[in-house]
Formats: C-alpha cells, sequence, structure tokens
C-alpha cells in the first residue's frame, strides 16, 4: 500500500514536470512569435527605414532589433551578412556569420589569389594578431543578454597590394556567396565578436568614414545594440 501510495505521488509529480515544461516551452515559443509579429522585416534591398522594430530575415542567428531615425537597410542581407546605414552609407553597422577569413597576405604580396581558410575558433585572437590591423585590447561586453569581445581595428594596407575588395581595402572575411567582406585602409572600426550564439560566432563590425565622426556614431549604435535580442538566445 504505502509503496503504491509513492508510486502515485511520484507518477502525480512527473506528470506536472512535464506540463510545467510544456507550458515553459509554449510561453517561449509564444514570445519570440509575438516579438516577430510586431517587428518589420528587414528589406533586402537598398531604403530608407522607417523608426521601429525589425528583425532579420535570412540572418542566422535570427535576431531582433530597434532603429531610429536616419537608418537605410543595405543589399547585405543573406544567411551570413546583414548591414544597415546612415548618413548615405557613411555609417554603418553590420552583422557576420563567420565562417571564412581571408589570410593575411606575405608582406611582400602585391596581387595574386586571396588565401581562405577556415574561420579560427578564436576570431578575438585572430584580429589581435593579424599583422594589418591595429587593435586595441578587448574587453567584455553584453548585447542581448550574450557576452561578446568589444576592440578597435585600424586597417594599414600594405603599399601596392590589391584585395579582392578593391584597392586601400583589406579583405577579412569571405561570405557563403562568395563576396568578401574587407575593411579600407585608415578607417577605424569597432567590432564585437560573440562567440556562441546557438553555437555559432558572430562578428558586429561598426564603422564611419570620417574619423571625427566615430564617437558620435558609436553612442547611436550602442542605441540599436541595447535594444537587440536574440531569437535563440
Amino acid at each position: 500500500m504505502q509503496r503504491k501510495a509513492l508510486m502515485r505521488v511520484t507518477l502525480c509529480v512527473g506528470a506536472l514536470m512535464v506540463m510545467i515544461l510544456a507550458l515553459t516551452a509554449c510561453s517561449s515559443g509564444s514570445t519570440q512569435h509575438e516579438e516577430k509579429t510586431k517587428s518589420r522585416p528587414v528589406p533586402e534591398n537598398p531604403q530608407p527605414l522607417s523608426p521601429g522594430e525589425y528583425h532579420s530575415v535570412n540572418f542566422d542567428p535570427s535576431f531582433y532589433f530597434k532603429l531610429g531615425k536616419g537608418w537605410s537597410s543595405l543589399d547585405v542581407h543573406a544567411s551570413d551578412a546583414l548591414a544597415f546605414s546612415r548618413e548615405a552609407q557613411t555609417r554603418w553597422m553590420g552583422f557576420t556569420n563567420v565562417q571564412k577569413v581571408y589570410k593575411p597576405p606575405a608582406k611582400d604580396t602585391s596581387t595574386g589569389k586571396p588565401n581562405v581558410v577556415k574561420a579560427p575558433k578564436d576570431l578575438v585572437g585572430w584580429f589581435q594578431h593579424h599583422p594589418y590591423l591595429n587593435a586595441s585590447k578587448p574587453k567584455p561586453v553584453t548585447v542581448g543578454g550574450v557576452k561578446g569581445e568589444q576592440f578597435d581595428i585600424v586597417v594599414e594596407v600594405p603599399e601596392g597590394y590589391y584585395a579582392a575588395c578593391g584597392t586601400d581595402c583589406m579583405d577579412i572575411y569571405m561570405l557563403s556567396g562568395g563576396d568578401p567582406v574587407g575593411f579600407e585602409d585608415g578607417i577605424k572600426t569597432r567590432i564585437i565578436v560573440y562567440e556562441d550564439i546557438s553555437g555559432e560566432v558572430v562578428a558586429n563590425d561598426i564603422g564611419v568614414s570620417e574619423a571625427s565622426e566615430f564617437d558620435e556614431f558609436m553612442i547611436e549604435a550602442k542605441k540599436v545594440l541595447d535594444t537587440v535580442k536574440w531569437g535563440g538566445s
């Protein structure tokens, strides 16, 4: 009798736990559905964006964010890249799911076939030791509940070097479609590396064409980052 009573209690507790887990899962799924319903997809064609909430469409991992006045979409909206800008593309913010990187060219290299390799596990360290990137010391940040490391870089393109991204530019990532993502010579860019978002390594680059506008734009960019919610986090 005592064993049967104990089994009934155990079964009841087990059933209750299953119900709680099911309700939690439903609640989480419902929350993500509500987030996507009230937000707008980022257009795949370049165009001005009205202030409000947006969500990525193709980019993996998905995320949600808010934009104020003055932002525009860019023609960079793939499974591994998404970018938008302000002030006629002189100020930008991009997200890259980093799968492949360009190996830094040799000191005596001017032209030739770019050397593309699998992205290293320690992407922050790769940036820090890149011979043509002056990188500041990384510091911890948290965006949308996900931890990352933030640092600034300035590119120094070697004389006579021609990259896949063009002249006066250094190739950094290769996207799944074969397009290069690079940074221009002398331009200061802020990088945030998120090393585990649903198992993916995401790099966030924020920059301006005019060095004098860098600090001002970082304030605007932070307003956007403060609203980010990762779909899988």
